[in-house]
This record gives structure tokens, sequence and C-alpha cells, in this order.
């Protein structure tokens, strides 16, 4: 008996072990769903309610306060056009975060971003650690607060929390999920059925949105070549004026223009949160520079032929048409479906470069053409240095015809042929 009343409990305690054990891997394995019933719990406390009674009042203006940090520009290709994220506090609660969309740092990750490899998202940081990033670079950021509804701020933390919680998954996308861009998207939703209503429209929004980041980073030459570089003929396509906001300064414009409900979004003047103390680097030598003493050393190959010049021009259409190539036919990185320079800059010279001489002034024509198109369109299609380099490739191209062929023979045999005829004696018949 004593036997057996042993192993009776040594079975129910075996049970109860394993009872414990399938619970705590239960738990396990639906713990996001246990943490998301909790923080909701919390989510709730900031949302307007009857059943609370701590005292607090949720529709208090003050109770959420709302508002638009803007950076200034950095010195970095991602940060070129500055940035702006919301900053949301709570001061009931001692809630102080910024919202921002981000992307995975680029740094030393060049060829990832140009395959439209990187992901971006939403991430929630606190203000005081958000702030440190811009501190360390010298970045200026200005406070702007917003005029919104009590129930509109809070719905707008609770969208901004939905995104939060979906993660950085979103592709690498600055013309639909770049920091301005989903911000009016975001407080567009939040708004509704309230209606964001802009009577005048700057002059600006009639351009395109290649011309409106053009106009940010048009001091910088460098940084203007490289994004016409990647830009397609997504910039160029129209869309409504709403999403053409795509630039952290223009979003300011944008919400100091815009009314809800008869009322102004940002009725206050900017707070300063950080002064700017870094300045821009520059860099004396241009685009459009190199591209003009391309076209110098082009004209002097026309009448003195060098068959390293010829090479080296015929080796960098070649390359940058590969490279052209790639982000349009083969790269996930959105806008870069067409690029006009394709049509200058590709691999066809190198393919058929045995039998140049016959279609060398049909290809001079054709970038003829392509410049008279870029010039007469009344849109910004591609940058200034651009225009330079392509001209320089038209008289490059034209060496190989027999405009070149008699250039280059006049200048070999003129001075050769002209003392011949002034030493030769004219005897009468």
């Amino acid at each position: 008996m004593l036997k057996q009343r042993k192993v009776t409990e040594n079975g129910a305690i075996r049970r109860i072990i394993c009872g414990i054990c399938i619970a705590a891997s239960l738990l396990l394995h639906h713990a996001p769903a246990v943490a998301a019933l909790v923080f909701a719990g919390f989510s709730a406390a900031a949302e307007p309610s009857d059943g609370f009674n701590d005292g607090i009042d949720r529709t208090d203006p003050n109770f959420v306060t709302a508002s638009l940090l803007v950076a200034s520009p950095g010195d970095r290709l991602y940060s070129s056009m500055g940035h702006t994220c919301f900053r949301l506090e709570c001061p009931k609660f001692d809630l102080d975060y910024c919202f921002s969309y981000e992307s995975e740092s680029a740094k030393g990750r060049m060829l990832e971003l140009l395959a439209g490899k990187l992901k971006m998202g939403m991430f929630a940081v606190p203000t005081a650690k958000y702030l440190e990033g811009f501190a360390h670079e010298g970045r200026g950021v200005i406070q702007y607060k917003l005029n919104l509804p009590p129930a509109v701020k809070q719905r707008l933390w609770k969208s901004l929390d939905g995104r939060v919680a979906e993660g950085s998954d979103l592709p690498y996308d600055v013309l639909r999920h770049g920091c301005a861009q989903s911000m009016v998207k975001t407080l567009r939703s939040v708004l509704a059925p309230l209606q964001m209503d802009i009577r005048n429209w700057p002059a600006k929004y009639s351009n395109t949105r290649r011309e409106l980041v053009e106009a940010v980073v048009n001091d910088r030459p460098w940084t203007r070549l490289f994004l016409h570089t990647l830009s397609g003929m997504e910039l160029d396509r129209d869309v409504s004026r709403f999403e053409k906001v795509v630039v952290p300064g223009d979003l300011l414009e944008f919400l100091q223009t815009a009314r809800v409900g008869g009322e102004p979004i940002v009725i206050e003047k900017g707070v300063e949160l950080l002064p700017l103390r870094s300045q821009l680097k520059s860099i004396p030598v241009t685009p459009v520079m190199v591209a003009v003493a391309v076209g110098i050393s082009a004209v002097l190959d026309v009448f003195f032929k060098t068959s390293w010049l010829g090479m080296a021009f015929l080796l960098f259409q070649s390359l940058f048409g590969a490279a052209l190539a790639y982000l349009v036919f083969i790269s996930d990185l959105f806008g870069t479906n067409w690029n006009w320079l394709l049509v200058p800059f590709n691999l066809l010279p190198l393919v058929f470069w045995k039998w140049r001489q016959k279609w060398a002034l049909w290809f001079a024509g054709v970038l003829v053409l392509w410049e008279a198109g870029m010039i007469a369109y009344p849109h910004r299609l591609t940058d200034p240095a651009y225009l330079v380099l392509v001209g320089a490739y038209i008289i490059f191209y034209l060496k190989f015809t027999s405009f070149g062929r008699v250039a280059l023979l006049r200048n070999r045999t003129g001075r050769a042929c002209r003392p011949a005829t002034a030493g030769r004696v004219t005897r009468p018949a």
C-alpha cells in the first residue's frame, strides 16, 4: 500500500509539472498578444472616456500637446533636405515622445540603398534622446505647436502608436513614405471627417516634385546632381498638390497655410530647441565646371586626336550607362523606373563601336534632339551639368563623321602645305 501511494503521489507531481510547462509554453508563444492586451489598457487611459474616476479632464486642450519639429539639412545625402517629425506630450502621465519616420542606416550600405533593399518605418523616441543626434551633428531644430482639437490629437497619438507597432518593413521610399509626406497623410486621416482647407496654395506647387526638391538643394550642386541622377520620371509625374509636399520645409509652409474648421493649424512662432552650430560643407569645384572641362577636351580631341582620350569618353559612357540601366531595370529603389539620361549614356556605343563611323552622325543627331527636348520642356528634367556633358559627347562623336575627319585632316596637313606653296617658284610659260 505504501509503495502504491508513493507511485500515485509521484504521478500527480509529474502531471502538475507538465501542466505548468504547457502553460508556460503557451504564454511564451502568445506573448505578443498578451503584451498587446496589457498595453491596450495603458493606451485607453489616454483616450477620452467617462469611465475614469482619476479626476483628469481628458477633453482639456492641454491634456495632449502636439507639435511639429523641423530639423535643418545635414551634409549627408539622406539628410540633405532636412527632417521633420511629430512631438506628442502628455504632462499628466509624464510622456514626451517624438514620432519619426526613419530608415535603416545607409552609412557603408550605399549599394543596398541603390538596390532598394533598405527598410524604413515609424519609431517613437523620447524627445531628449531624439534631440541628442541632431545636437551631435550641430543641426538646428525648431518646434511649432499644432492647433488641433483634443480628440484629433488623441487620435493622432493612437494612429502613430499603431504605425510604430507595424515595425520597419516599408521599402525605402522618400516620395511615398518620407517624413513630410507621411505626416501629411497621417494628419489628413486623423482629421476626418474634418478637411484641411488650403485657400491659397503657393505658386511653386505648379512645379513638379523634381523642381521642388531641387529648390532645397540648389546651393549644393553635387547633391543636386546626385538627386537628378537617381530620380526617374516618377518625380515628373503630375500628382495632387498634397502629394507634392515631400520636403520638410514645404510641410511647415503647408501647415502654416492650412485651416481646419476655419482655424489655422500653426498659430505660434517657432521655438528653437537646438541652435544651428554647423554650416553645410561646400566644394569649390562644381559639376558644371567638370562638364565644361570635358567639353574643352572633346574640342581639342577633334583637332589633336588621341586614342586614350577617346577610350576615356567611351569608358565613362559605358560604365555610367550600365549603372543607369541597373537602376532602371533591376533595382527595387522606388522612383527609378525610367531615366532620360539613358538616351545619351548607355551600352550601345560600346557594343557597336567597331562600326562607329557609320552611325556616329546619327547618334550625334539624337543627342542634339535630346538637348533640345531637355531645354524646351517647360519643367526641369535634368541637371545643367548633364546638358553641358552631353554637348561634349556631341562634339566627341562628330569626330568620327566626315566633318571631324576634314577638321583633323586640315589640322595635320595645313601647316605642311603652306610653306610648300609659299616657296614654289612660278616660271612664266
